[in-house]
């Protein structure tokens, strides 16, 4: 699969001149060869000061190169728990006092992909492939100049397990006797309100599908003394150490999308929530620093806070047909559920596929201003020739609908060793 596929410009180019060969003379074709490299060395290192941004000898670079990477999302939903536990038509053995709380969290395995990049100057197609954890998709686009950056990252990736702690207070009783001529369970009386307090892992079939697509970009002011390309694609090579402010603009797209009937306790949990979507799109400014602390070494640190400007959440809510089956299967789940109470290790049943969901609708809000952030770290060390260098970026978004928030953690950590020529 591609993973981290990075294209530019150049590519038109060179699709024209292939184009329109037949039609040109060999000046023409020179010619445009010309202006294009000159544009390339413009964009690298126009106006920059040479004391402290240099430009390699060999202006063509190849390198292999590997990545880790990892998404951690986290929910939050707080319910009435009478309206989760009633004592009558969902769990008859327990009835809810005060709000419980919901955290579902899904984190997906650490994915590791290697591949080779191929540059020449500020421009470079790379090819990738996973070989371990998390088979996801992705599709990476960057573009690197003296004065700004520019990233793209599409993921999707799909969960079929998930952590989630429930918390609350809660009465419980249990089943005594069934009476056959009115056909009804007879249950003890209520117990005391006790904590209920409990973690658990969840297999949940079908899978999760999340979907994220994360943009930024960023204008670097001091351009000519310092050099973003120099740690994070090595076109470049910071001679001195120099820092520069730095303004950006993010946007942030995420689909979590769970609306199956086998997961219709997870929807019935979040309050009825089966889909949902979050825009954003913020403004900030930060600092970045290129540390050069001997010849050839690279310590670069970048942070910028963001302020959400566009922050909407839309939903699609869900009934189904739970506490009906949850009710028809009553006196099964509490003997399933007696014997993990005694410790024994069993499967409950699984009534999942007499489950049924009906749309309710969609919904949107527009939220209030938050606060997100982003961070990356990059270390180089370059000698002759050659280089190595390993950089990382973690990204942090928030949202909110309701009674329910959550954050979406996104990391990645790069390394590459490269030759130019």
């Amino acid at each position: 699969m591609i993973r981290g596929v990075r294209a530019s410009v150049a590519c038109l180019c060179l699709l024209s001149v292939a184009g329109n060969g037949a039609a040109q003379t060999e000046d023409d074709k020179s010619n445009l060869f010309t202006k294009a490299k000159a544009f390339l060395n413009r964009s690298v290192v126009h106006g920059v000061d040479t004391n402290y941004v240099k430009t390699p000898a060999q202006p063509w670079q190849v390198s292999v190169k590997s990545r880790v990477a990892q998404t951690d999302l986290q929910m939050h939903s707080v319910i009435d728990g009478t309206d989760l536990f009633d004592g009558e038509r969902v769990m008859p053995f327990m009835v809810g006092v005060g709000d419980m709380a919901t955290d579902p969290r899904i984190m997906t395995k650490v994915s590791t992909s290697v591949g080779v990049k191929v540059g020449y100057k500020g421009l470079s197609v790379s090819y990738s492939f996973p070989v371990g954890g998390d088979k996801s998709q992705n599709l990476t686009l960057r573009g690197v100049g003296n004065w700004y950056s520019v990233n793209l990252r599409w993921h999707k990736f799909k969960s079929n397990t998930m952590s989630t702690h429930y918390s609350g207070m809660v009465r419980a009783r249990g089943i005594i006797d069934y009476n056959e001529e009115t056909n009804k369970y007879i249950f003890s009386d209520w117990g005391e309100t006790i904590m209920w307090d409990e973690t658990g892992e969840e297999k949940v079939s079908p899978p999760i599908t999340i979907k994220t697509l994360i943009f930024d970009g960023f204008y670097i002011f001091n351009h000519k003394k310092f050099s973003y390309a120099a740690a994070y694609n090595q076109k470049t090579i910071q001679a001195r150490s120099a820092g520069s402010p730095i303004v950006g603009l993010m946007g942030y797209y995420a689909d979590f999308d769970y609306a199956d009937k086998h997961n219709a306790e997870l929807i019935y949990w979040m309050d009825g929530i089966g889909r949902l979507r979050q825009y954003q799109l913020a403004v900030g400014g930060g600092y970045a620093y290129n540390f050069v602390p001997a010849k050839g070494w690279l310590i670069s640190a970048l942070a910028m806070p963001m302020v959400t400007l566009l922050n909407q959440t839309r939903i699609n809510t869900y009934e189904s047909n739970l506490e009906e089956v949850m009710n028809k299967h009553l006196i099964e789940y509490a003997i399933g559920q007696l014997f993990v109470d005694e410790g024994v290790n069993v499967d409950l049943m699984d009534f999942s596929d007499e489950y049924e969901i009906y749309s309710t609708g969609e919904h949107s809000r527009n939220n209030r201003v938050a606060l997100n952030f982003t961070t990356r770290l990059s270390v180089t060390y370059n000698w002759n020739r050659y280089f190595i260098n390993a950089n990382g970026q973690f990204n942090n978004f928030n949202y909110r609908h309701n009674a329910m928030h959550g954050h979406l953690n996104d990391w990645y950590i790069n390394a590459s060793v490269g030759v130019r020529f």
